[in-house]
């Protein structure tokens, strides 16, 4: 055995050159990449060429020796699909195809390795005794034109080759456990992503951030086994116990000691009125509590004459006031445990009006709550809004309207989430008072996953 060094413009070409020169029992061991004629012997203007390094038998014939013993194992084994011979030296080649091979099969790998294994058992069996010369040392001849060059190199054993390539293969076992651990775990990964993307869709449905969402996410798979990953209904659990603790109710109005004023508040068309009616009804005639409307909404004559209509139903006292001085002195005269007072609907984007009612609100003096109301199906972009715009009168709770008319609420428990609001009520109906909720977070919580939406 001796070595050889292959120099030509690329490694195709030296592998072209090695087989043309030593036949196909020649075996590559490593290849670098080196300069070659430069001016006076310096790298100016030098030209980037590989090195090839092989193995190679000695063409002479041993006395003595066998054909089959002259006869070299190979070194050759597969790594992928496409059956391409590769070399046992080359191993960063042989990782980065595994690496990109999606078809990679790991019996294959083993299959070939433990072939490499058994070449390098043959080769470290005694060989017959027998006289050898020694290997001539060739000079290697350079110059400008040649397209190749070798050079042969002495002194060297089988044995080192043997060590050599048997570092290598250890090399190539440790790095593919590597790679087959990784694609386990990518693997593993993608089966999880699949079986959560159910959640994935509920949370974007009812609005939630994607930040929030991949947050949820992570914290139901940490949450629960891999194997309850698989039931669907253990995911669904999962859930909804962590949107329950991001859900903060109030629990239902209560009365105090002292009188209670209970204003309602929000843009246009919400249901404010009909809001304030239904508890109106449980709190005079399920409750037994005194009551007393006042409406300082001045525009819609049509709600106030529906708001009169259901004080007379239900025997409600009822004050139209249009200035702060009056509705000062209505609170003070009245002898209701409970006042409750209805707004005009003021859009988001009027600060102007929605200052106006502040003001009303600002010459109370008794136990005072204020309750912004804002439909289900409003876009979170909007909401927000709202909630941004009406927060310059610290409301106190949320009561959410019009859950009938939408699939989806986790935006409104979203947005009421960020500004740190709980939720009240919620209305599911027109009927007066039936069609209205005390808030409860595991029932919202249960409306979130259990879509859609529907009472």
């Amino acid at each position: 055995m001796k070595y050889v060094k292959i120099v030509a413009e690329n490694y195709n070409e030296a592998i072209k050159k090695l087989r043309i020169d030593h036949g196909d029992d020649a075996i590559p061991i490593s290849h670098k990449y080196i300069k070659e004629g430069g001016l006076f012997k310096s790298k100016l203007f030098a030209k980037e060429v590989v090195e090839l390094t092989a193995a190679v038998k000695d063409k002479r014939p041993f006395p003595g020796a066998s054909l089959s013993s002259q006869k070299k194992s190979t070194f050759d084994f597969i790594v992928d699909d496409k059956n391409e011979p590769v070399k046992s030296s080359k191993v960063q080649d042989i990782i980065d195809r595994a690496s990109s091979s999606a078809s990679l099969k790991v019996d294959s790998i083993n299959k070939s390795i433990d072939s490499l294994n058994d070449s390098l058992n043959s080769l470290k069996k005694p060989a017959p005794s027998f006289n050898s010369e020694p290997v001539e040392k060739v000079i290697p001849q350079y110059s400008l034109n040649s397209s190749s060059k070798e050079k042969i190199l002495s002194n060297d054993s089988d044995d080192e080759l043997v060590k050599h390539i048997e570092k290598e293969v250890h090399e190539i076992k440790a790095a593919l456990n590597k790679l087959i651990e990784n694609q386990s775990k990518e693997k593993n990964i993608i089966e999880e992503d699949s079986q959560l993307a159910p959640v994935r869709e509920i949370l974007l449905n009812n609005d939630f951030d994607p930040q929030e969402c991949e947050y949820i996410i992570r914290e139901v798979r940490n949450s629960i086994s891999r194997e309850e990953l698989k039931d669907k209904y253990k995911i669904e659990k999962s859930l909804k116990e962590l949107l329950k603790g991001r859900i903060v109710t109030t629990g239902p109005i209560q009365k105090g000691s002292r009188k209670k004023i209970i204003m309602f508040i929000g843009p246009t068309g919400v249901g404010k009125t009909t809001t304030m009616a239904k508890l109106g009804a449980i709190h005079s005639l399920r409750e037994g509590n005194k009551v007393a409307f006042i409406t300082i909404d001045n525009y819609r004559i049509a709600a106030t004459e529906q708001l009169k209509k259901y004080a007379e139903i239900m025997r409600i006292p009822i004050h139209v006031v249009s200035e702060q001085k009056q509705f000062k002195d209505v609170i003070a005269k009245e002898k209701a445990d409970i006042i409750m007072v209805d707004t005009s609907g003021r859009s988001h984007k009027n600060e102007l009006k929605i200052a106006e009612i502040k003001s009303f609100a600002e010459t109370i003096d008794f136990d005072f709550e204020k309750i912004l109301c804002v439909s289900a199906n409003t876009k979170k972009t909007d909401l927000e809004q709202i909630f941004k715009s009406f927060n310059v009168m610290d409301f106190d709770s949320v009561i959410i309207t019009k859950v009938d008319e939408t699939s989806y609420i986790g935006n409104v428990i979203n947005v009421a989430d960020k500004y740190n609001k709980p939720i009240s009520y919620f209305t599911n109906g027109q009927e007066v008072p039936n069609d209205i909720r005390v808030a409860d977070a595991e029932e919202i919580a249960d409306m979130i996953v259990r879509e859609p939406v529907n009472q």
